[in-house]
């Protein structure tokens, strides 16, 4: 972590400063050159890691979760999981914060525009957004935490 050093200030991480070295340190360990394409779970611990490093000025950045329903894992557990109220398609990250205009906000992230969601997927964020939610799709981490920002007023 000696490496943000330099880059904190009282309250936190600086913005850009933060999200650019985080993409460049997870680009670096896998040596990675700019034609491969970054992964959907690359996006979204950039855009964790994004708001711990927030969490000092945005108290409420805290409150972000991962729904960890994706995976490959046997029948079995699957029926498990599905008992246990595992629910096929729910959005992959939520912030169980209400603002002025909604009760919390849902993200189903994709690493770019050329993944489609499923029927599940779909019908989750219209579920969502009719229980007074704010559900949306975002297309990689950059575009995560704007749609953040702006849901947080930040």
């Amino acid at each position: 972590m000696d490496r943000y050093t330099s880059n904190k200030n009282g309250e936190g991480y600086a913005d850009n400063t933060a999200y650019k070295a985080i993409r460049n340190v997870s680009m670096t360990e896998k040596n990675k050159t700019s034609k491969q394409r970054v992964t959907e779970a690359e996006e979204q611990k950039a855009l964790i890691q994004w708001a711990k490093f927030q969490e000092k000025k945005y108290p409420e950045l805290k409150m972000i979760f991962h729904c960890p329903n994706e995976s490959k894992r046997s029948a079995r557990y699957g029926a498990e999981l599905k008992r246990m109220g595992m629910a096929k398609g729910f959005p992959d990250l939520g912030l169980l914060v209400p603002n002025k205009k909604y009760a919390g906000l849902f993200i189903e992230l994709k690493a770019d525009k050329t993944k489609s969601m499923t029927k599940e997927q779909k019908e989750w964020l219209e579920k969502l957004n009719s229980y007074g939610y704010k559900a949306v799709r975002c297309n990689g981490s950059e575009e995560a935490i704007q749609v953040i920002k702006k849901y947080l007023n930040i």
